[in-house]
């Protein structure tokens, strides 16, 4: 537990300054970029939050001898061991039970909000719509069934579900000319698999609950991923078609105001409009593929931990050999370690240890192993 912990913590701090720099980054640097490569840029932050618990380590060691008195009688040790509450757990508990609240209350609330608007949904009767619907799904290469269904609950048209997708429509009088865009934009949020992005991104929430960049992270993810719907759905267009789009987004702030429903299930606002509406005439930005690939290179290095050792070999009296050969061990020689800067393996073997005894290991804690048997450790207070 402390592991998780310490490495929920050392996450939390490498993902807030990579968030801090991406953001500043989009200012303006970014800005020659595409709008598919500001949205998918995201993912590496998002994953590398996603798998706080992996990491890897290169160890660096260095031998000194040093003459040492092995301390032979290991079951002293205990009584110098005092249960107590350690303050890194309770941090723990708080961190676990409020991700899993966090994460329960946002399933919870979504479920049932799914639920409520499919059950009171119905089909859409409109030929002219539904051929327009299926001619998309071929045009986009969309295999999977996507039922196409009016509704009442929603303020605007909308996406649905992760396993079992809905595109939903206002039950309202559309042009016949605007219809085309408003389908293609919808799914083409499933073409560019934006449902599971935007769970991985409310699991990623719920992990990082206490972090305020994280939500800062959230809304900014939400808008870049309306950004990239637009460059997709108006990829090869002309100018003109480029404009029905943009009046076609206008028409769905009107009907969202007609529906009384307020904003746009997108979460965009009025000045947020203004942004995808002065994005729509713009060209094409650079892919940044490469540039893409060198920040995924350099992220992955966050998971490296470099251990500098400088492991004491030590030499035991000849008394003390003794005395350990008769409790049946026999060392010759052995190797200090601090439990925060101990190889992997022996940090678990200790951890075990510490387990049986009921303690928590600390940092400071040293980690004695003999050179001949890994297994025998060793804590001195």
């Amino acid at each position: 537990m402390n592991y998780l912990f310490d490495c929920i913590i050392k996450t939390t701090i490498i993902s807030s300054i990579y968030i801090c720099l991406l953001l500043l980054l989009k200012v303006r640097l970014f800005k020659v970029f595409s709008k598919r490569f500001n949205y998918y840029i995201w993912l590496i932050i998002i994953l590398r939050m996603i798998f706080f618990f992996f990491s890897y380590s290169i160890d660096f060691t260095k031998e000194a001898s040093k003459n040492y008195i092995l301390i032979d009688n290991i079951t002293n040790l205990d009584t110098k061991i005092s249960p107590s509450l350690n303050i890194s757990f309770c941090l723990f508990l708080i961190w676990i039970v409020g991700a899993i609240f966090s994460y329960s209350n946002m399933l919870y609330k979504y479920v049932k909000f799914k639920n409520l608007i499919i059950d009171t949904s119905f089909d859409v009767e409109d030929e002219y719509i539904n051929n327009i619907y299926k001619d998309l799904l071929v045009e986009l290469n969309i295999k999977k069934n996507i039922p196409l269904r009016y509704t009442d609950e929603l303020s605007s048209p909308a996406g649905m579900g992760l396993f079992k997708s809905y595109v939903l429509l206002l039950d309202l009088p559309y042009d016949k000319d605007k219809i085309y865009w408003i389908l293609k934009h919808e799914l083409t949020h499933f073409k560019n698999k934006d449902i599971l992005i935007k769970f991985l991104v409310a699991f990623t929430r719920s992990l990082y609950w206490f972090d305020p960049l994280v939500y800062i992270m959230s809304r900014r993810i939400s808008a870049d991923c309306e950004l990239c719907c637009d460059e997709s759905v108006l990829n090869n267009c002309s100018i003109k078609e480029k404009k029905s789009y943009g009046m076609t987004l206008l028409q769905s702030i009107e009907l969202s105001n007609f529906n009384e429903g307020g904003l746009l299930t997108t979460e965009f606002n009025k000045s947020d409009l203004e942004v995808r509406l002065e994005n729509i005439i713009k060209s094409k930005g650079k892919n940044g593929i490469i540039l893409a690939i060198l920040i995924f290179i350099i992220s992955s290095t966050s998971f490296l931990e470099i251990n500098a050792l400088e492991p004491i070999q030590k030499n035991i009296h000849s008394e003390n050999k003794a005395n350990t050969e008769n409790d049946g061990l026999k060392f010759s020689e052995t190797i200090d370690y601090t439990y925060a800067t101990a190889p992997e393996k022996y940090r678990k073997m200790y951890e075990e240890t510490c387990e049986k005894l009921g303690t928590t290991p600390q940092d400071s804690d040293i980690i004695e192993v003999s050179t001949k048997d890994e297994k025998g450790l060793i804590k001195i207070e």
